[in-house]
């Protein structure tokens, strides 16, 4: 009898030991956070002069950016301005190499990933591939910002560029997405901002700029936003 005892003492402390933390069950762990990040390379509002001649038309172009917390790969993303074709890559580190047109302006970003969870570099950045010569450069899209004012108003900023130094004028239209309006011009200006737009809080708009050169060359900015009172 004394030793059936200590069988069972002996079973019901290893049953004790396997039962696990006193975390209670079903406890998951905290979902992984993307960490802010930056990018570096190619230099914004340049011509990227760095790469490898694939043949007369393409270039090699590397990509470089800051790390983000906790990701384990990166894609990059770069659009053509002009026609809109996007090309991309995937990564594991921070930098990564991809073939494009030459004497083209692009805007490119980096998009970082961990498990189900995706986070975009803080901003885009706008360069020309270098190899083909021009004395007549198209304007780089201009990089919009909002302010709510807070009383119905907003404050519409932008920063434009162009290799040439030639920027002539910017077109600024706005559309209430919900009503499906055209897009109404609410500006023709030199300036790089206007003050005071009105808005209904809760409606989506839609805002774009478009920047002119001397030369008649244009880009086209476009942001979709909402604020709430």
């Amino acid at each position: 009898m004394r030793i059936l005892k200590y069988i069972l003492i002996a079973l019901v402390v290893v049953l004790q030991s396997c039962g696990g933390s006193d975390d209670g069950p079903g406890q998951e762990l905290a979902p992984t956070e993307l960490g802010a990040f930056d990018l570096t390379f190619p230099d914004n509002n340049e011509i990227c002069s760095e790469g490898v001649d694939i043949s007369n038309t393409t270039v090699e172009i590397p990509f470089r950016w800051t790390a983000s917390e906790n990701a384990t790969s990166y894609t990059i993303e770069v659009t053509d301005t002009e026609t809109g074709k996007k090309y991309e890559a995937t990564t594991r580190s921070t930098s990564g190499a991809v073939i494009l047109p030459k004497g083209t302006p692009f805007t490119w970003k980096v998009t970082a990933t961990a498990s189900d969870k995706t986070k975009d570099s803080n901003a885009e950045r706008n360069f020309y591939s270098e190899g083909i010569s021009t004395s007549n450069h198209i304007p780089f899209p201009a990089l919009i910002t909002l302010q709510d004012n807070k009383d119905g108003t907003i404050n519409i900023l932008w920063e434009g560029s162009d290799l040439d130094n030639d920027i002539d004028i910017y077109e600024v239209y706005i559309q209430n997405n919900q009503t499906g309006e055209d897009p109404k011009l609410i500006s023709t200006t030199k300036e790089d901002n206007i003050s005071n737009v009105v808005i209904d809080y809760g409606t989506e708009y839609s805002l774009e700029v478009i920047t002119k050169d001397l030369n008649g060359n244009s880009s086209s900015s476009k942001k979709t936003f909402k604020f709430r009172s």
